[in-house]
């Protein structure tokens, strides 16, 4: 059961000198007045806030180790390489940039304590949610115009190996810029995969898609016009409603789920 040991709430100044001491534990896990101050001014967070963050830490590296949770230098590579992709540059390339900023260690740190999160938000939830045929049914028939989409689509696709070239291109579609390649295409829905056809269904007629990176090159579509109208049907789209449910349900279930576990911590606040 929570013990709390202060019932006023605990303040001193940033500017003051700070002795490091323990102002708190969580299962005997100690918090010191270093670290508050530490959160403090990396995050812009009151004492208070500061301290509050740092049990909820304490809480999550606790339940973290008794889940046996952990990431390894695969999972670290994989997870760079994306980020890299991401920003138009190879893993190596990445790598280099954070090396010559110095920000190398710090960024794999903060990355690691990321995907370890990520794990276990993603155990907390599958282990709680529960998704019904009747509540992908019913949210396809409440929300049924998310799925209207076009019968054909008119496109110009663009390609080129470097996302700036693109961005300008973007901008002003007069210019006459090397190396980028486009074509005129119709598609209808059936002929796109899911990620495209959301992306064209979201996208303005006389507008660009976001660039996209496939590793190797990148595209951007001008959508040109839409034709038509229809209904996408349900067993095409039911992965996708239970994702959007997921997603919906998923922080309710972990605020429910930390709240029982912060209830059931021994948190102790100390006298100054």
């Amino acid at each position: 059961m929570k013990k709390i040991l202060l019932s006023a709430l605990l303040v001193f100044s940033l500017h003051a000198e700070i002795v490091d001491r323990i102002v708190a534990t969580v299962d005997n896990q100690p918090i010191t007045s270093y670290e508050i101050a530490k959160v403090s001014k990396e995050m812009n967070l009151q004492p208070n806030q500061a301290l509050n963050y740092l049990i909820d830490q304490k809480i999550l590296q606790e339940q973290i180790k008794k889940q046996g949770i952990t990431v390894d230098d695969y999972d670290l590579e994989n997870a760079m390489e994306k980020i890299a992709k991401q920003n138009g540059m190879s893993l190596f390339e990445f790598k280099n940039v954070l090396e010559q900023r110095g920000e190398y260690q710090k960024f794999k740190k903060a990355l690691k304590e990321k995907l370890l999160k990520d794990k276990l938000f993603a155990q907390i939830v599958n282990t709680n949610l529960k998704i019904t045929p009747q509540d992908i049914k019913n949210y396809y028939q409440t929300h049924k115009d998310e799925f209207k989409t076009f019968k054909t689509v008119q496109v110009t696709k663009y390609v080129a190996n470097n996302p700036e070239i693109l961005k300008k291109l973007q901008q002003n579609t007069l210019l006459n810029l090397p190396n980028v390649s486009m074509k005129a295409e119709v598609y209808s829905p059936e002929d796109l995969p899911k990620n495209l056809l959301f992306l064209f269904q979201q996208t303005k007629v006389g507008q660009f898609t976001p660039i996209i990176n496939q590793g190797t090159h990148f595209i951007t579509y001008y959508i040109s016009r839409k034709d038509g109208e229809e209904y996408l049907p349900l067993s095409s789209v039911q992965n996708i409603i239970a994702q959007k449910i997921a997603q919906q349900r998923r922080e309710q279930i972990l605020k429910e789920y930390f709240s029982k576990l912060k209830n059931r911590a021994d948190i102790k606040i100390f006298n100054n």
